[in-house]
């Protein structure tokens, strides 16, 4: 089993939850981390950046087999490589009170790469990426 923070599809509820983690009863408990989290233009996901934010998500804990899937999905390939979608980088976890809880992989957007560089959307001001999608429903 592997710990992971994750704060966009793969969060309770999302469609990326429902399909790699809701079987295995992976939800743990809330958390943050420091980034700047953004859309990306023409996806359906959001992109999570070095910033000084606190951006909600959600730890879970994941079966190694489901966890090496969801890297493919994330578009990770290894460790530095500029083709990766996202990059895998092991962050300090917070409570709701600031207080480190842990130490997790995190995927953050490989701004490396020329092609996502590209893509990136505006920011996410309420750092949190299921808030956004409901206040944006609301404005449809």
């Amino acid at each position: 089993m592997r710990r992971v923070f994750v704060y966009g599809t793969l969060r309770v509820g999302m469609y990326n939850y429902e399909y790699y983690y809701k079987a295995h009863d992976t939800f743990r408990r809330y958390a943050y981390v420091k980034g700047s989290l953004h859309a990306i233009r023409g996806k359906a996901y959001p992109a999570l950046t070095i910033g000084d934010e606190m951006v909600l998500g959600e730890i879970h804990e994941v079966p190694d087999d489901v966890q090496n899937e969801v890297d493919l999905m994330e578009g990770f390939f290894g460790e530095g490589r500029i083709e990766n979608e996202y990059d895998k980088v092991f962050c300090t976890i917070y409570d709701d009170l600031g207080e480190e809880i842990d130490h997790l992989p995190v995927y953050f957007y490989n701004l490396r790469n020329p092609e996502n560089r590209k893509l990136i959307g505006d920011v996410i001001s309420c750092n949190d990426y299921v808030k956004y999608l409901e206040i944006r429903k609301k404005d449809e």
